[in-house]
């Protein structure tokens, strides 16, 4: 549904009228639909799929906007778009977002999606560390991100970019920190979960529990990178997504 209606939390970077499946990509801390912004091109090349990159507040067209992120309104936002088979992408904050919104879609009757990709994201009943990094002080904070290598270093350098910068980032991690799991039926979908070798933010043992959430199969692949592997490892981690996706498309055809 690309109708040029104006929407806040569903973009179509390129849209495919005819695409067979869409893919809803959820980013992770202090991004913006634009970390997906390659990937139309690059899925297009390897099958029939359109991408939704959602967008969160706070950040690009929606700067001006307070950061939290509301689960409901993006759950609307994302339901009254679904015409057509979907999966649903999210790395990091965006894996847990994205497992949050295809339990709320469940609730509001929407179709399961063909699948669910959780990547740079342990399990959500995976203990959490009992550190809060939304609470640390700004200097403690900033070198936690700096840490993960999220952001350039001249970024987090400049105090007027940084100013800009962080608040948007605790704000994302302070959803994490106050996040709770709580038991529900398996996802009426598969699980694809992914991870990089030397990311310590999510290890293959904390991303394995993924399999209790899915109903049908789960895979796992450990793909070489740090907690941003989606950026170094794009191109096999696209073309494991497309096979997925073909897969899956296939077998709804076939039913």
């Amino acid at each position: 549904m690309t109708d040029g209606r104006r929407r806040l939390w569903v973009t179509f970077p390129r849209p495919r009228p005819d695409a067979q499946v869409r893919l809803y990509c959820l980013p992770y801390a202090g991004a913006g639909a634009s970390a997906y912004r390659d990937w139309p091109r690059r899925l297009a090349d390897l099958g029939p799929y359109e991408v939704a990159a959602v967008q969160y507040p706070g950040r690009e067209n929606r700067l001006r906007e307070d950061p939290a992120i509301d689960l409901d309104a993006m759950a609307g936002e994302v339901l009254s778009t679904i015409d057509r088979p979907y999966a649903v992408f999210g790395h990091s904050i965006g894996a847990r977002l994205a497992f949050e919104l295809c339990r709320r879609l469940r609730r509001d009757g929407a179709p399961p999606p063909l699948r669910l990709f959780a990547a740079g994201c342990p399990s959500p009943q995976y203990p959490p560390s009992p550190v809060r990094d939304s609470d640390l002080p700004d200097d403690e904070f900033a070198a936690r991100v700096d840490g993960m290598g999220g952001l350039p270093a001249e970024v987090l350098a400049d105090p007027e970019l940084r100013e800009m910068v962080l608040p948007v980032l605790r704000s994302d991690f302070k959803m994490v920190d106050d996040y709770v799991y709580v038991p529900e039926p398996p996802l009426p979908c598969p699980i694809t979960a992914f991870v990089g070798d030397v990311d310590p933010e999510a290890t293959e043992e904390s991303a394995r529990g993924w399999e209790e959430q899915a109903t049908g199969s789960f895979s796992l692949h450990v793909l070489p990178g740090d907690h941003f592997f989606l950026h170094s490892s794009r191109s096999r981690l696209l073309n494991l997504l497309a096979a997925d996706l073909s897969a899956a498309t296939a077998t709804a055809d076939s039913v």
